[in-house]
């Protein structure tokens, strides 16, 4: 390559590194803009879901919320988990902090539990799954409705949640009625959850910090779970598989997508690789419906389009 064109190159390389380093600036901003939300419309939010959830260490019975709308106090220690933004600030509609404690985390996990990289997998997750032969997003939603059945006043569940771009998708089906918990262990992912939710200006959305492994909701008091790319993050998938299985009510549904292995995949000694490497998961799609069938799961359904990288999958709670 001459001279020139190496200088050509640099030119380009640095000036989309310096385009990209300053829209993620500015997304910053964005995340930090405070939205004022009336004190009245974040009580009638967390009562709406205290019913279903359990705070840490008070399994057995509902919280109360605060008459300011901050959030809720555990009726057997007392404390308050407050509903504001990341910072801790009990501003309403942001996200309600309900980890028991900081989990030891994934390689992946902490790979996308900040700020540049929550923006980057929010900007470019479409582009990361079309290469991985995925529907686009349009597409997942669609499939995954088909089985999810979401509608106007249902209750659902998306765990996971990450950015938040099925929560809003779900949020927009169930209605004023209606009611999504978006769940997520990553607080930067749950950020910019915030941010698109408060952007589609949803008042039917509670953004929760938790832990898969230790679902902060009572018992068979969910119909209807998704989990959109969550599974292969889990460290325990099995026990995330019975926290779902004991929040979930006989008839419940639970979708799910997962970087997956399909029978016979000629893809395995690579995805092997990768979990031994990195931690990543592909999950064996004809193994999961065997453990979900061992926690009361039938009408089990996989699909691994192409053979590729990506699954989905569906099943009811029968008992």
């Amino acid at each position: 390559m001459t001279k020139k064109k190496w200088l050509w190159c640099g030119t380009a390389v640095s000036a989309a590194a310096g385009l990209g380093y300053a829209t993620w600036q500015r997304s910053r901003i964005v995340l930090k803009t405070r939205h004022d939300v009336p004190a009245e419309h974040s009580r009638r939010l967390l009562e709406r879901a205290a019913p279903l959830l359990r705070l840490p260490a008070s399994s057995d019975q509902a919280p109360q919320v605060l008459p300011d709308g901050s959030g809720l106090r555990s009726p057997s220690t007392g404390r308050i988990y407050t509903y504001g933004r990341g910072d801790g600030r009990g501003d309403g509609r942001g996200i309600l902090d309900l980890l028991p404690a900081e989990p030891d985390q994934t390689f992946t996990q902490k790979a996308l539990d900040t700020p540049l990289t929550a923006w980057f997998y929010d900007r470019f997750r479409e582009t990361i799954t079309g290469a991985l032969n995925s529907p686009d997003f349009a597409g997942e939603v669609v499939h995954i409705q088909q089985d999810l059945q979401g509608g106007p006043g249902d209750t659902i569940l998306d765990l996971a949640c990450g950015q938040g771009n099925f929560t809003v998708e779900w949020a927009k089906r169930v209605g004023p009625a209606g009611l999504v918990i978006g769940l997520d262990i990553s607080l930067a992912m749950l950020e910019r959850a915030a941010y698109h939710v408060n952007r589609w200006g949803l008042d039917n959305v509670l953004l929760i910090r938790g832990d898969a492994h230790q679902l902060p909701f009572a018992d068979g008091v969910l119909h209807k779970v998704n989990c959109s790319g969550g599974f292969h993050q889990f460290p325990n998938l099995l026990q995330a598989l019975r926290e779902i299985a004991r929040v979930s009510a006989p008839g419940a549904v639970l979708t799910a997508s997962t970087f997956a292995e399909g029978v016979d995949d000629n893809r395995a000694p690579i995805k092997r690789w990768l979990k031994r490497r990195f931690d990543l998961h592909f999950v064996p799609l004809a193994d999961l419906g065997d453990q979900l069938g061992a926690l009361g799961y039938g009408s089990y359904e996989w699909l691994l389009p192409g053979g590729g990288w990506f699954g989905y999958t569906a099943s009811h709670k029968t008992v």
